[in-house]
């Protein structure tokens, strides 16, 4: 395992030690697919995203939340070899009652839309389900396909986008159709006459994002992956809620690189490094961008840094962010109920100056 999967893992395990439990407390099914699961262990003896979430789910079912919940774990291998391995690394875990595992051999797309088809045929609904498609390359990961899962407002996507792949083949007439397919349109094809430069970069992962968001995301949280100065891939996260939102970007920001991986924000705050030492002066002047001089509810500005529009979460509002405006004189904070500090939020509202 590399030092860029080992980083996507420890995200993947803090989303989900979150998500099972929320997702558990107010539905009794929730589905986790791996869409290219792999052999479930790696040569050094780590074990793989199969083996993560069901540890995950291990973790949290006898908490009150998961305890009526089924879980249906689903993992797809194209190699039958490694199918074959995975098998046989969950017959050698401990059964636990209301968790299902299946591992289908073959390609993610071919087993995604049979299921699909299925529910819609029977005229069913996907339970929520967290999607984690993570192809080697640009083939296998379909945009349509994103979209049929995305109807569902409760189920996610985790996506890894391989640009440098995109950034070699993309001139190859027999990658286009592989292409068109990855991100919803042809408009990929502008990039041809783009130098190799940051702008042909830049283009086609604002061009992925904005394909989500036009296929059922109504939020993307995305990211890169470095090694030194060199950019492995950005993952990308699909969802239909803020909540999830939030709980992703807490994700990442609980993982501290090690040195020999980072996660850098690509957005509006592209120079921003998820990391231990927080600076929390670009969401500041953030939210004052956004609400001026209004008094606005302490509610509203909070849903706010949920959303994508920042890669700040709510864990770095109210200590981190408001508490040292307001005693710099930055902020005016109205309580209607006295006392000092954000952690009663009713009824307060801040106006910045």
């Amino acid at each position: 395992m590399d030092d860029q999967t080992f980083g996507k893992h420890l995200v993947l395990k803090e989303y989900l030690n979150g998500w099972f439990p929320i997702l558990g407390r107010w539905n009794r099914r929730i589905v986790f697919i791996d869409g290219f699961a792999g052999p479930g262990q790696y040569r050094g003896g780590e074990f793989g995203s199969p083996i993560i979430a069901l540890d995950c789910v291990d973790q949290h079912k006898s908490s009150v939340n998961l305890r009526q919940t089924e879980v249906v774990c689903i993992f797809i291998e194209e190699r039958e070899d490694r199918a074959a391995h995975l098998r046989s690394l969950l017959d050698q875990r401990d059964k636990v009652d209301s968790i299902t595992t299946s591992v289908l051999n073959g390609t993610f797309d071919d087993h995604m839309t049979e299921m699909l088809d299925y529910i819609d045929e029977q005229n069913l609904r996907l339970a929520p389900a967290f999607v984690m498609i993570d192809p080697f390359g640009v083939k296998g990961n379909s945009m349509a396909l994103i979209e049929r899962i995305l109807t569902n407002e409760k189920s996610e996507c985790f996506i890894s986008f391989m640009y440098e792949p995109i950034r070699r083949f993309h001139a190859q007439p027999e990658f286009e159709p592989h292409l068109t397919d990855l991100f919803g349109t042809e408009d990929w094809k502008q990039c041809l006459s783009m130098d190799e430069s940051d702008e042909k970069k830049r283009f086609l992962h604002d061009l992925f994002k904005g394909s989500l968001k036009s296929h059922g995301a109504k939020y993307v949280v995305h990211f890169e992956v470095w090694r030194g100065q060199r950019h492995i891939y950005t993952l990308y996260f699909a969802t239909g809620h803020e909540r999830g939102c939030n709980l992703m970007k807490q994700a990442i920001w609980k993982v501290v690189p090690d040195g020999s991986f980072e996660f850098r924000g690509h957005n509006q705050l592209q120079g921003v490094l998820f990391g231990p030492e927080v600076d929390t002066s670009p969401l500041a002047s953030q939210l004052k961008e956004r609400f001026g001089i209004n008094p606005t509810p302490i509610e509203a500005i909070e849903r706010f840094v949920m959303t994508d529009e920042t890669v700040f979460h709510t864990g770095h509002l109210r200590q981190r962010t408001l508490q040292p405006l307001e005693r710099e004189g930055l902020i005016q904070v109205n309580r209607p109920s006295g006392g000092r500090g954000f952690a009663n939020g009713r009824g307060i509202t801040v106006r910045f100056t």
